[in-house]
């Protein structure tokens, strides 16, 4: 599956003079993938009667909002800043992709079916790295970046719905399918970007819209 969902994020188009369109493409996967991921130690959480990791749940959250941020940085750069830009970038990936591996650290529950479900959700929100890193232009060809990109066309309603899919099968623990029932991510604009998604509170869930 997770194969799958490489290709479908990963195949290349190319464009002339499209400065912003990869920048609007990183958007709509991190728009996507960063409440995914958090959404897994919110089963995590509810499945070994824990609180949730707030600390990693906020930090997804800072290190998705810092890719954003440069990415829209480095999109207007001129070629002498350019170059110092898309490596702080390319870090900042590092440093989400690290959270990932966090994630995948702490996700470990008692319940089997659970666990199955944990490492489906994780195999799927893991292709989006992939995704993030595909369109982001190399440093080294910064100069030229500014007139030409390629961006794959990435598919949200594809990595929606699989999720979404996984995600509400039923385990038999009734804590977690009821959870799981409220952390669907829901599309709501025309272009499928704009995601309603459940951080964990001190006080329960809330609900953010991005």
């Amino acid at each position: 599956m997770k194969n799958i969902l490489i290709s479908v994020l990963s195949l290349a188009m190319f464009c002339t003079a499209c400065s912003s369109t990869w920048v609007s493409t990183l958007d709509s996967i991190l728009a996507a993938a960063a409440p995914a991921l958090i959404n897994i130690l919110q089963i995590v959480a509810v499945a070994n009667g824990q609180p949730v990791n707030s600390g990693l749940a906020a930090k997804i959250n800072t290190d998705a909002a810092l890719i954003k941020t440069l990415a829209g940085d480095f999109a207007v750069a001129s070629s002498l800043t350019a170059p110092g830009v898309c490596s702080q970038l390319q870090a900042a990936v590092s440093a989400y992709q690290a959270d990932q591996t966090l994630v995948l650290q702490v996700a470990q529950v008692s319940d089997q079916n659970t666990q199955t479900k944990i490492a489906l959700l994780a195999d799927l929100v893991g292709g989006t790295v992939v995704a993030i890193e595909s369109v982001i232009p190399s440093c080294q060809s910064a100069s030229v970046a500014k007139s030409f990109r390629s961006a794959p066309p990435y598919s949200l309603t594809t990595f929606v719905n699989r999720y979404n899919g996984i995600l509400v099968m039923p385990t038999g623990n009734p804590a977690v399918d009821a959870t799981t029932q409220k952390l669907r991510l829901h599309r709501h604009s025309a272009f499928l970007r704009a995601i309603t998604f459940v951080v964990p509170t001190s006080g329960g869930t809330r609900h953010v819209q991005q």
